[in-house]
């Protein structure tokens, strides 16, 4: 009986050995396809929000039951996500450990909207009043779209703190004695310290002078109107609430005065 050469031994060990490793790769690649395809979310992490809910987006995009990751579409997943009230951006990303990740661009409510009922955003779209929404200023009358659209620009330009303040918001555009009106673009605020604001949408960026006025030692024991659509860097013009009483006062007396004269 012949006995097989050492060569034949060895070139049969070669081809058992490429037939092993080409095995185990493919259960590697079959098990890898495998925990991939059944890889359910583990984890589902969003940042950006501060006005939407998580339970709101989890609903939307439907993993609250935490189906599998890669079954997700990550484009139709962010397309739904745009559709929620203030988003004004979104991305999704995910991994091979179950890792959701959600980054949201949420668009800033600015004020409440009384003459349609609905929140108007640093974006200037509309969004339904929700009870998931309080706290922010009212604009309480009817104001032409193009004056709305310059008043919400310039209002992205005043910082936080100061527009958290603004309780009431009124168009109130400046008009002549025969009623020709002056100054179209004209707004008054009322401000939760009882101080009230005139600025017209030119001027907005001057809101941001607010606190500096008034902690100034003149004005901390007087409350009144500060008209910030003239101010410059020398004056400011301001009227205490008394001093506007006094002059109405006087204004009637007068008008009372000469409706007595025309009557004699």
């Amino acid at each position: 009986m012949m006995k097989k050469s050492p060569k034949k031994k060895k070139r049969l060990r070669l081809r058992v050995g490429v037939v092993v490793k080409i095995l185990i790769f493919i259960f590697i690649v079959w098990a890898l396809f495998y925990y991939v395809s059944n890889l359910k979310i583990k984890n589902i992490y969003i940042v950006g929000t501060n006005q939407i809910k998580d339970v709101t987006i989890i609903e939307k995009i439907g993993v609250k039951d935490y189906p599998c990751i890669y079954k997700l579409k990550l484009g139709n997943v962010e397309e739904m996500i745009k559709e929620i009230p203030l988003v004004n951006d979104v991305k999704v990303k995910r991994n091979i450990f179950g890792k959701l990740s959600i980054e949201i661009k949420e668009d800033n409510l600015l004020f409440f909207y009384k003459y349609n009922n609905k929140y108007i955003t640093s974006s200037g779209s509309s969004v339904l009043d929700t009870e998931d929404y309080y706290g922010y200023p009212t604009l309480i009358n009817f104001t032409p779209d193009q004056v709305l659209e310059e008043f919400v620009s310039g209002l992205n330009k005043v910082d936080e703190n100061i527009k958290m303040m603004i309780n009431e918001i009124e168009y109130t555009p400046y008009k002549s004695a025969d009623g020709t009106i002056i100054d179209s673009n004209r707004f008054t605020l009322k401000m939760n310290d009882t101080n009230t604001v005139i600025i017209d949408t030119v001027n907005m960026k001057n809101l941001n002078k607010y606190m500096t006025i008034f902690a100034s030692p003149d004005m901390d024991k007087e409350h009144g109107v500060v008209y910030l659509d003239t101010i410059n860097d020398e004056s400011i013009y301001f009227k205490s609430y008394e001093t506007i009483a006094q002059e109405e006062a006087a204004k009637n007396k007068e008008k009372e005065e000469n409706n007595t004269e025309k009557t004699e």
